[in-house]
């Protein structure tokens, strides 16, 4: 039997409403969270205390502290492929031009644990407020559709999913939406045109690491990338990439 500590879940909730507004109000934080603001200024002080959070007392807003990035660094240390695809992933972003991304599933999201943007001599989009740490929609991302492919029942994955509707292309019609993920598997890599934001398409491969799947997507300028010149040009940098680290993976296991 699973006890849950309330108190540390409630902590928890406070500290991810910074990944949503980098400073929120005592107010903003509240509603988010469904509490109380007597409550929140609680946790609030407690994470100021320890060095968690900072508050400006002019504008009455609080901000994360440098010491939330040791937390950050020791899971990403414990996550290794993330380390080693940093100079992969730069190289790729620079080859095509836009932004690569690693993520990792997490229920109906994904979480992303890498980024690379193309340097300003090669980059060809204004790339969109993704960073580490950010959750992503997993239905209409390259990463997560490809993640959610190696399901063992994905009929029941996306029946269980919470589908939102991102832009006018996001696909939500659950039907379609499986069927699509089902193709996906069968040819190796998953691609969306403006289904998480418009002016933006995604090609996206898996990187098997041990027991940890992972998925590795490059995101691009619609209107510099067609689909067709997606697959015929992008795609076989995305594998090349995904296949080398899988590579160096393990070696760097054995």
């Amino acid at each position: 039997m699973t006890v849950s500590n309330r108190s540390l879940s409630r902590g928890l909730a406070i500290v991810r409403v910074f990944n949503e507004i980098p400073s929120p109000s005592l107010t903003e934080i509240a509603t988010r969270v469904n509490l109380t603001k007597a409550t929140c200024l609680r946790f609030l002080r407690t994470l100021q205390d320890e060095g968690y959070v900072g508050h400006d007392e002019e504008s009455k807003r609080y901000q994360l502290r440098p010491l939330v990035l040791e937390l950050g660094y020791a899971a990403l240390s414990s996550l290794s492929l993330p380390l080693m695809a940093e100079s992969e992933m730069e190289v790729l972003a620079d080859a095509v031009g836009g932004s690569v991304h690693l993520g990792l599933l997490d229920g109906d999201e994904v979480v992303v644990v890498a980024r690379s943007i193309a340097s300003l001599e090669t980059r060809k989009l204004v790339t969109m407020n993704i960073h580490v740490g950010s959750r992503l929609p997993a239905h209409c991302t390259a990463m997560g559709r490809m993640l959610i492919a190696q399901s063992e029942d994905i009929d029941a994955h996306v029946a269980a999913m919470n589908i939102t509707q991102m832009t006018p292309k996001t696909l939500v019609h659950r039907g379609k939406l499986t069927k699509e993920i089902k193709e996906s598997r069968k040819r190796g890599w998953s691609l969306v045109e403006e289904d998480l934001g418009m002016g933006y398409s995604a090609i996206g491969a898996l990187v098997e690491a041990g027991a940890q799947r992972y998925g590795l997507a490059v995101s691009v300028n619609t209107k510099d990338y067609t689909k067709d010149r997606l697959i015929a040009e992008v795609l076989p940098l995305l594998d090349a990439a995904a296949n080398r680290l899988q590579r160096a993976f393990r070696h760097g296991k054995s």
